[in-house]
């Protein structure tokens, strides 16, 4: 009975991880090169944007670091929330797509 107990535990942690990739992949549909010129115009003051410029933001964490450690799914969530530190932003159309977009294709770079 112990040994079935842990099928179906790995069964499930495999189905769980399986929804989370896929969810992701998803989540990051936008257009990249939309993202990049939003990134340049919107979040260049405070972040570095890009992989040539990391290390040159004023304080905030640099997009590259920020697509290594973080989700397309967190990113949707960080930009959709209230902001401390960051503005408040009103997307138009797909833009927090392509801003999510651009930032997770910094991990694959």
């Amino acid at each position: 009975m112990a040994t079935q107990g842990r099928l179906y535990l790995i069964l499930a942690i495999l189905v769980a991880t399986l929804l989370i990739r896929m969810h992701g992949a998803a989540a990051a549909s936008g257009d990249a090169e939309n993202g990049r010129l939003a990134a340049q115009a919107r979040c260049t003051a405070c972040h570095s944007v890009e992989r040539e410029t990391a290390g040159t933001g004023s304080f905030a964490p640099d997009f590259t670091v920020i697509a290594r450690r973080r989700s397309a799914l967190w990113l949707h969530a960080v930009l959709r929330g209230p902001h401390v530190l960051m503005p408040d932003f009103a997307f138009q159309g797909s833009g927090e797509d392509d801003l999510v977009a651009y930032i997770v294709s910094l991990k694959r770079r």
